[in-house]
């Protein structure tokens, strides 16, 4: 039984950890998930790839069963329903809530809203000019162009990256999506955190976190209510069993 999803409201919430050198716990938490998610992380030949596969599953249940005991979403059965449509985003049945998986390297982020979501995790790009004039708008090329200092221009890039990425990932389009149809970028050349997307009705908020160890990390809401900071979690292992602290 799941109450509808206007009675329970909550800001967006981010979850991040960082991946773990354990075997066993992936061996662990690859038995606990669903079928579906089994098949494909073993899909993956990668080790490293298929590592991110099973973390974000584990990631993903434990934001769940946080978020549910937090607002009082009454959700018992023991598996998650996580299902994917046809353009390859996952979304839950049963349950009054969206989520959003990504990852780069050692990084794992699912963000859990009561509206359209979407997140990104990326680490700090080189190539940033030539990337963005072929993908950005040229509001957003001008304003990485004009900045003198190289890091600053490739952090400020990854940045940028990460925000359209979780625009077109809360859209629900994906690729489907040009990064040129929308600018984070004005004509004076400051910064927005909306936008808005030719074809689709109202308004994408952004919000993006503070860098660490050359990853950046944004949100993208409908609602615009987004948590200020992350969520940081780690897998462990306690008596020869798993969770997350």
């Amino acid at each position: 039984m799941c109450q509808s999803a206007e009675d329970n409201k909550f800001a967006a919430r981010m979850y991040v950890l960082t991946l773990p050198e354990d075997d066993g716990l992936y061996r662990t938490w690859y038995e606990r998930m669903p079928e579906m998610r089994q098949k494909k992380a073993s899909r993956y030949k990668a080790v490293p790839v298929r590592r991110r596969c099973i973390a974000a599953y584990a990631l993903l249940e434990y934001a769940m069963r946080e978020l549910m005991a937090d607002v009082g979403i009454d959700y018992r059965e023991d598996v998650l329903p996580v299902f994917e449509d046809d353009r390859g985003k996952p979304y839950f049945t049963g349950i009054p809530v969206y989520f959003n998986i990504s990852h780069s390297g050692d990084r794992v982020a699912v963000a859990v809203s009561d509206s359209e979501v979407g997140c990104d995790v990326e680490r700090k790009n080189g190539r940033v000019l030539q990337i963005a004039k072929r993908f950005f708008t040229e509001e957003e090329f001008a304003y990485l162009s004009g900045m003198d200092n190289d890091d600053v221009r490739r952090l400020e890039f990854t940045r940028l990256w990460t925000l359209k990425e979780s625009v077109v990932k809360c859209s629900g389009e994906g690729l489907g999506r040009a990064f040129s149809d929308f600018s984070l970028v004005d004509e004076k050349g400051t910064r927005v955190r909306a936008v808005t997307l030719p074809q689709l009705e109202g308004r994408f908020y952004t919000r993006e976190y503070e860098p660490e160890e050359g990853y950046c990390f944004s949100i993208c809401s409908r609602s615009g209510d987004m948590e200020d900071k992350i969520r940081h979690v780690r897998l462990y292992d306690e008596q020869k069993g798993i969770g997350i602290f």
